[in-house]
């Protein structure tokens, strides 16, 4: 096995050879309609968004300062999770030994989530950086009594909240930790200072909330939460629970099921630490989820500590078949999830569907030509408009977006073009133009994909 002082070298390794064949592989995917959606804010830096905060706006505004290219954008997540990685390496290091932090990092690193999470980039590639970050920066703060470590982690995790709001869980998991462990820290102005930074790296999310009617807030909140009548459904839970086996890996999260009822985790300070982030992110989205549906990505961040866990009691019961085991399943489930034409995966079963049909869309209207284009939904307008490299509207009812905002005082009527639909909208479009007729229903046809239908439209008056 690796001795003791080249753990740090082989994680080096294994993290840069990752990171490149990710950015390559990156590259041969088309962009997905969200990424597309996120690129647009980039583009319109605020300081903050109706769906979400806006740390993945900065973000990709930074890795694209050269370049708007799909894995340029993709850079993000690259830099995040393997960020990431290094602050799981770090923090099992620091706690316990180089042997753990090793196998926590080979965890995290090649498990189905961050497989997953390397390619599309989302709000959650920022939130699992910084909360990695902040929790290595309390584990010095809380095992190590430095002033400077309790600022940082104090800032970090206000910026994974400025990344998406479920950064909260946190915050809640330290504060436990002082009410379970270390109440007398209440007393402790460093405690404060963390909170003081925190307030600060956060304040420009509050501002913007406040001069928007707390809209993102209040629109964050509804989606993640069933109305009061909603009655109990056990069958969220299940579902859930049988994603968290395919994401984080079959052995690993049953290793993590079984920890999670072991007193030794809970008696002990460094230990409880680290369990506690994840034992509390995944019981708070199983609660919520006895009323609604909870996406896996969700919890994510659960996964940092969960890593940890595993690692540590891995390490030091030198379950070295368990670890090889683990990683094995972990690596084939997301090789399926990379490759799944390679594995039989067609149609609806092919998560790569998801990224298929915009671009074709998208050739097909530049064919056609002739003014503006309008779309039916913020998805559809976001990934036209990073194919097209022109403004798309959004002049039909749909949910409301950032392009209300972008868009607001436009009088569509006064403008002429090409519409697309995922659905028939011909007397919606007659209400708002003289002229709108159906050009097209347009095909995009890829093999081994169903075809997607686009409803393409002439608007004018």
């Amino acid at each position: 096995m690796i001795k003791q002082t080249n753990y740090a070298y082989a994680a080096i390794v294994v993290s840069v050879l990752y990171a490149v064949f990710s950015a390559i592989y990156n590259a041969f995917l088309p962009i997905y309609v969200d990424e597309a959606y996120y690129y647009l804010w980039s583009k319109r830096l605020a300081l903050g968004y109706l769906d979400h905060p806006p740390m993945v706006a900065y973000a990709i505004r930074l890795f694209t300062l050269f370049g708007d290219s799909v894995w340029q954008i993709r850079l993000v997540n690259v830099f995040c999770f393997f960020g990431a990685a290094f602050f799981v390496f770090k923090s099992a290091e620091y706690l316990f030994d180089k042997k753990s932090a090793f196998y926590a990092f080979l965890i995290f690193v090649f498990s189905p989530a961050v497989t997953i999470g390397l390619t599309i980039t989302t709000p959650d590639s920022l939130l699992v950086f910084f909360w990695a970050a902040s929790f290595y920066f309390a584990v010095r703060a809380f095992f190590g009594n430095k002033r400077l470590d309790f600022a940082l982690a104090g800032a970090l995790g206000a910026a994974a909240l400025a990344s998406k709001y479920t950064g909260i869980l946190l915050f809640f998991s330290y504060f436990l930790f002082i009410v379970f462990k270390r109440p007398r820290l209440f007393a402790d102005f460093r405690v404060y200072l963390a909170v003081i930074c925190a307030l600060l790296v956060f304040s420009p999310v509050i501002i913007w909330n406040i001069q928007n009617g707390f809209e993102s807030f209040a629109f964050q909140y509804g989606h993640g939460t069933a109305s009061v009548e909603t009655p109990i459904n056990f069958a969220f839970n299940v579902e859930f629970l049988g994603g968290m086996f395919a994401v984080f890996g079959p052995v690993f999260f049953g290793a993590l099921l079984y920890l999670f009822a072991k007193k030794e985790f809970y008696k002990d300070e460094k230990l409880f630490f680290v369990l506690l982030p994840a034992l509390f992110t995944l019981l708070f989205f199983l609660y919520k989820g006895l009323y609604k549906k909870m996406e896996l990505n969700w919890a994510a961040p659960a996964f940092i500590s969960a890593s940890l866990v595993v690692g540590v009691y891995i390490a030091k019961n030198n379950m070295k078949k368990t670890l090889i085991v683990g990683l094995a399943l972990s690596l084939f489930i997301g090789s399926v999830a990379r490759f799944p034409s390679a594995f039989g995966l067609s149609g609806a079963q092919n998560p790569h569907e998801r990224l298929f049909g915009y671009e074709e869309v998208a050739s097909r209207i530049t064919q056609l030509g002739g003014g503006d284009v309008f779309a039916d939904h913020l998805t559809l307008a976001a990934v036209l408009s990073y194919h097209l490299k022109k403004d798309v509207y959004i002049p039909t009812s749909t949910r409301k977006s950032e392009f209300d905002r972008w868009q607001k005082g436009i009088d569509f009527a006064s403008k002429s073009g090409i519409y697309v639909s995922k659905d028939d909208r011909l007397s919606e479009l007659k209400s708002i133009w003289k002229n709108a007729e159906l050009i097209e229903e347009f095909k995009a046809h890829k093999d081994g994909f169903r075809d997607k239908t686009f409803y393409i439209y002439r608007v004018s008056n």
